[in-house]
């Protein structure tokens, strides 16, 4: 189920409250403090909201999906709700509450449900929830040429992680924001140069209500038929 639409579940989950660079700069000329004021500024928003289109190369083929998310934090939420809606191929939605992750696929009539603290250890969500250090566990590098094409030089702010420690699913990861600093891309590349796209558009901040626990209730809230079969990892 997971695998079909999102192959590495945790590294979406580091697509926000997190980077931006000098454009197209190396990394060695990157000033840390630019880098540490705006990764923190990232982790300090309440909300994010954005549509995104989804791509993933594999051998030759194509596969696509869309969708939309919401990131949102509260004080009484500390490791903060995360929320993928996708409508196409499939419904399908990815929810963590910060306690666990679920997974509806509506095709399938299944919600698959595990720990959270499950992914706690993995350096993709450790960011999410502010524990991560983006110079302790990834080396910065140019944004790779085969991914650049169409990328605008003069307005784009480009960069290229790669982990310190070899990492199980992710063999590197590019980031393009704009010149506001809204992140519009971003490429996963696995070991086996399987590439997983994510195109993003109307991003708004901090729209949700802050410390509002109706919409923290609406966020949670499933909806599911009664004959969903639950299963618990």
């Amino acid at each position: 189920m997971l695998k079909r639409n999102i192959p590495w579940t945790f590294a979406p989950l580091i697509c926000f409250f997190l980077f931006a660079l000098s454009p197209q700069s190396q990394a060695a000329d990157v000033p840390l403090e630019q880098l540490e004021k705006i990764q923190q500024f990232y982790r300090n928003l309440t909300s994010l909201s954005f549509d995104f289109k989804q791509i993933t190369n594999s051998n030759g083929r194509t596969r696509e999906g869309a969708g939309n998310s919401i990131f949102y934090r509260s004080s009484s939420t500390s490791s903060g709700i995360m929320r993928w809606d996708y409508n196409k191929p499939g419904k399908q939605i990815i929810l963590n509450d910060g306690k666990e992750l679920s997974i509806y696929t509506k095709k399938d009539k299944q919600l698959l449900i595990m720990s959270a603290k499950k992914m706690q250890s993995d350096i993709t969500y450790s960011f999410f929830v502010g524990q991560g250090d983006l110079k302790e566990d990834f080396n910065l590098l140019p944004a790779d040429s085969r991914f650049t094409r169409g990328m605008n030089a003069q307005s784009d702010i480009a960069v290229q992680l790669i982990p310190k420690q070899p990492h199980g699913q992710i063999k590197s990861l590019h980031f393009w924001f704009d010149k506001d600093l809204k992140i519009r891309r971003l490429l996963m590349e696995d070991h086996f140069e399987t590439t997983t796209d994510l195109i993003f558009k109307n991003i708004k901040f901090n729209e949700l209500p802050a410390d509002s626990s109706q919409t923290i209730s609406e966020l949670v809230r499933l909806n599911l038929p009664s004959d969903t079969e639950i299963i618990r990892q």
